[in-house]
Order: C-alpha cells, then structure tokens, then sequence
C-alpha cells in the first residue's frame, strides 16, 4: 500500500499528468460542408429535446468520399456513430445493418441520393472513370436467407442507383474471407478497466482511488478542505478536454436497480493538469451502490455533446469511500475544534454559538440542513427560502432544556441532542445522526444566516 499512496497523493498525481501528453482542448474537427453539419445538428437536437444527452463519435459519423463519377466530393454518413442516452444503441441498426445516408454532389451543393440500413459499405472503382457503391446487403436480395452473403454494387445514373452487380457469395468466398481475417489477425479487444479501488492515508491526507482506467490514469477522491469529499481526475491522451476556464462533465449510469445517473463537475486545478471538484451526492450514491461497474460518458462542451469512455469496475469501492468518509469527517471535526479554540461555550447547551453541519460537509456548501444556536434560540437552516417552503430558516427560541442522561432533551423541538465536545454535537429525532461539527457565521453561505 505503501507504493499505492505515494502515487495516489496530489503531487504525484499532477506529476503524472504534467509528464503525460494531453487531450487537445475542446472539440476540434475539419469542417463539414453546411449539409453534412445540418444533418448532425439535426439528430443532436432531436435528441436534446427529447432530454437525452447527445452522444457522438464525430470524426466516424461523416466520410468525403467520390462515388457519383463526376468528380467532386460526396459524402457518406454514418447514423450509428451517434446515439442519444435514452435511447439505447440500437436505433440506428437491426438485422439488415445500420443506417447510412449519401450526400450526393450536385450543382445546388449536397443533398441526399440513399439511405438505407446496409451491413457495410466501400466505394468501388467500375472501371473507365466510373465510381460506385459497394454494400453486403440482406441476404434475402440474391433469394438466400438473411444471415447469407449477398453484395451488391451500385452505380449513380444522376437520377437513381442502378445495380450494375449483385453477387451471392459462394463456399469459396467465406473461405477467402476467412483467410483475409486470418492474415490481418484478430483484432484487439476494446480496452477494460479492471482495477479495484483502494484506500490509503489518514486524516486530511486520506485519498479512495482507483488507477489503470482506460481514459484515467486515476480518478480519486479525497477530503475537501472545510469538509466533504473532492473528485480528482487525471486524464489521459484520448478523454477530450474543455476550453480553459470551462467545465468538464463526466455522467456515471448504474443499472442494478433500474438505470439511474448521476453528473459529476470538474474544473482544471490552477497549475495544475488535474480535473477536481466537489463530489456530486448523486455520483457518491452510484459509488457506494450495488452496481459492479458504471457507464461513463464525458462532455467538454458544457453537455451540448457526450463523448462515450470505457466502462468503470467498482470493486472495492464501497469499502475504500466508506473509510474515506470517515477520516474526512474526522480531520473536519478537528479542524472545527482547533478553529473553535478560545471562545467558550454557551449555556445550557455548552457549546460554541454558530451552525452546526455534517461533518461530511463543508460549511460553505451544507446538504439539507444546518442547526442554528446562540444561547436563546434554535434554528433549523435549510437556505432561506419563502415561508413555508422546504428551504425556510425556522429559528425560535430554545424554550426547556431537560437532562437525558448524557443528553439534552429539548422538548419544543422534540429533540435530543448529544453534546460530543464544545464544537461536536450529536441529534437524535427519530433516528441518531451523523455527528455536525461547528461553523463560524463568516462561513456560511449568505442565505443559510440567521438575521
């Protein structure tokens, strides 16, 4: 573990990086003609307003190619190389293969001349100048079954596809076939991400990561200065990164029990090649849950467009977030009471006039609610919204404070409230929560004060 640690800490982590080439920034790409990018606009608004996330592999969805024999570009597009999030993979593709639509050059500039589902295509030489069409169709066009071999080649008459040839393959060309795939060899296999999450270090320097990611060189989580828990992101060549100044999104997709996600956000580190922000409760969930592994999509575009990335193993998650949260809560709770230091405590209660919150989270940014206390009075602080609603700061006063053992009962409130020291406080109301540490007024966001 020792090893472990050493790379896992934030200065081998921006050390890593800063030797490692990077992603371009942004989304760079050739420019398409006005058609070619109307047709992508096109499927990339369908799917936002259909509130799907975009996902693309840009560089595969458009090839400039001649097939119409008169000498200028035509261009073939390829409908799978995009997908929308809440539609799944297979609206592009079936039995007989998956769309593609030709652009045919014309004196007016592109327009569309074929789109069909095909099992693959390839631009052929027809000999005295002529271009043309080759595509393994459905094997029911040469009157064989749909999984046989049937190719046909097509040529462009200006008005229509003729097909000049359509071939239904024989014993002999799946053998021939069969030797071409043996001569090329068999292709890789997509790259995994196998590693198991581990846990490390003490207090501030504790860190939960895991390493070997195909698009990370690691992605960790560590504890955030004032409380709660940062995501770090090392990327490697090939993740697309955002323009300076602008957010990374990385979306993270369980499935075990129903498909849920969750986006997490990252901004560069000042300095720094690393990717780090606040962890999402969204994204921690995912983390600690009982999925096996995530599916993860990545935007540099503010979401206007995914990237798809390699699927994420959690084994040993659980466990390493879990410690992780422990020893954030810890070091948050020290710093709370070293901060805390001098003042003295406040009767009946015994403890620090100010806010109390999770010690899993910073004063800066609380979850759900904060606790108020001065002396005389008790808040519940949940962010300043209109009377009545979820977010209002009730305060009133403390009213009879009871003795419960070692506790406080506070019988207005139908509270109980365990005082762990003059900064850490314990409640009980209908079940024992996590223990809240201490937070001076400065710290608070604006609208969490009580006036």
């Amino acid at each position: 573990m020792r090893s472990l640690f050493a790379f896992l800490s934030l200065a081998a982590w921006s050390a890593q990086a800063a030797a490692a080439p990077t992603a371009p920034a942004g989304n760079p790409a050739k420019a398409w003609p006005r058609e070619v990018q109307a047709a992508y606009d096109e499927l990339k608004a369908e799917c936002r307003s259909s509130g799907g996330k975009f996902i693309a592999d840009r560089p595969a969805f458009a090839t400039e190619v001649e097939l119409t024999s008169d000498g200028k570009p035509d261009w073939v597009l390829e409908y799978a190389a995009t997908r929308c999030s809440n539609a799944g993979y297979s609206a592009w593709c079936g039995t007989a293969g998956c769309v593609i639509a030709i652009l045919g050059s014309g004196p007016r500039g592109l327009r569309e001349i074929f789109q069909d589902n095909v099992r693959g295509w390839s631009a052929v030489d027809l000999g005295r100048g002529r271009r043309g069409l080759e595509t393994p169709v459905h094997g029911t066009a040469c009157g064989g079954a749909g999984a046989e071999g049937c190719v046909e080649t097509l040529a462009w008459n200006g008005r229509k596809w003729d097909v000049v040839k359509r071939h239904r393959w024989t014993d002999a060309d799946y053998a021939a076939d069969q030797q071409r795939q043996a001569a090329a060899g068999s292709e890789a296999p997509p790259p995994m991400h196998e590693a198991r999450w581990q846990f490390a270090g003490s207090g501030a320097g504790a860190v939960a990561a895991t390493t070997g990611h195909p698009e990370f060189a690691a992605l960790g989580l560590r504890c955030q200065p004032g409380g709660g828990v940062y995501m770090t992101v090392v990327p490697k060549p090939g993740l697309a990164l955002p323009v300076a100044g602008q957010p990374l999104l990385i979306n993270f997709t369980g499935s075990a029990n129903g498909d849920y996600d969750a986006t997490q956000t990252l901004v560069q580190e000042p300095g720094k090649a690393d990717l780090s922000g606040a962890l999402d409760p969204g994204v921690e969930t995912l983390l600690v849950g009982a999925d096996s592994g995530l599916d993860l999509i990545a935007s540099a575009s503010g979401g206007d467009e995914w990237q798809a990335l390699s699927y994420m193993n959690l084994g040993g998650s659980t466990a390493a977030l879990r410690s992780l949260r422990q020893q954030c809560a810890a070091a948050a709770g020290a710093a709370s009471s070293a901060q805390g230091a001098g003042q003295k405590p406040v009767a009946p209660l015994g403890i620090l006039a100010g806010y109390y919150v999770s010690e899993s989270e910073p004063c800066a940014e609380p979850g759900f609610e904060a606790i108020f206390y001065d002396g005389r009075r008790l808040g519940l602080i949940r962010g300043g919204g209109a009377p009545g609603s979820e977010d209002e700061n009730f305060v009133g006063a403390l009213g009879k404070v009871e003795r419960a053992g070692k506790a406080f009962f506070l019988p207005d409130w139908e509270m109980e409230m365990k005082i762990l020291s003059p900064t850490r406080i314990q409640l009980t109301i209908q079940d024992t929560e996590a223990p809240r540490r201490w937070c001076p007024a400065a710290e608070m966001p604006a609208k969490w004060r009580v006036r």
